[in-house]
Parts: C-alpha cells; sequence; structure tokens
C-alpha cells in the first residue's frame, strides 16, 4: 500500500522544542569553556598530586562533554531540518516522533550530567582555597 504524503500542522511545536533545546546545548557548550579556562587558570598553582589529578580528571570530562554536545547539535539540526519539509508520510511521521522523545530524553540526561559537574567542579575549586 502507497502512502500518501499528510501536512502535519503540529511540526511548529516539534521545531519549536528543537530550537529551544538547542539553544540549551549551545548553553551547556559555552558553560563547560567556561569551566576549562577557569580550569587552566586554576592549575598553575596545582602542586600536589592528587589535585592535578583531579585536575586531568575534569580536564578529560570537559573534553568528552565538547563532543557530545557536537554530536547532539548536529542530531537536533538534521531533525530540525526533517521537520521543516512541507509534508511527511505517516510512517516517517512516526519515526520522527520516536526520534523526538529520544532526544527529549538525551537533553534531560545531558542536563543532568552537566549539573553534576558543575557542581563536583565547584567543589573542587573550593577545596583548592
Amino acid at each position: 500500500m502507497i502512502t500518501k504524503p499528510t501536512l502535519h500542522n503540529n511540526s511548529s511545536q516539534y521545531l519549536y522544542e528543537i530550537t529551544a533545546w538547542i539553544r540549551l546545548i549551545e548553553f551547556l557548550n559555552q558553560e563547560n569553556t567556561h569551566m576549562k579556562n577557569r580550569l587552566s587558570v586554576v592549575i598553575e598553582g596545582i602542586y600536589n598530586r592528587e589535585h592535578v589529578a583531579m585536575a586531568e580528571h575534569f580536564q578529560n570530562q570537559f573534553i568528552v562533554k565538547d563532543d557530545v554536545y557536537d554530536h547532539m547539535l548536529h542530531d537536533l539540526n538534521k531533525q530540525a531540518a526533517k521537520w521543516q519539509q512541507n509534508t511527511v508520510c505517516p510512517a516517517l511521521l512516526k519515526e520522527l516522533k520516536k526520534s523526538h522523545i529520544n532526544l527529549c530524553h538525551q537533553i534531560e540526561s545531558l542536563e543532568k550530567e552537566q549539573a553534576v559537574i558543575r557542581k563536583d567542579f565547584n567543589t573542587y575549586l573550593s577545596s583548592l582555597c
């Protein structure tokens, strides 16, 4: 059976959410950069081996997060482009909605992970005083 493409009138809500997620990921990426810059300033005065090891740990986490955020932005932009098509067949619409839910869960996880990293990093910086 050939499915007839249909207009999807609720795509604007999905696009709105994706745009909000893109702004959020860009913010998290900026925050990550800020923490990396802060670490580069602080590390100059660290001589304790344990503190250096923790600094390296955070540096590695920041590098990984850079990569994760880049991939997420790519995925979100791809998803937005699909929603911006004028017509979508019902099978693709179902796939897009499923993908949208998956992206939502990923965004929630990234937010929680960033909050933990932020808290741990600030606790680490406080321990250096």
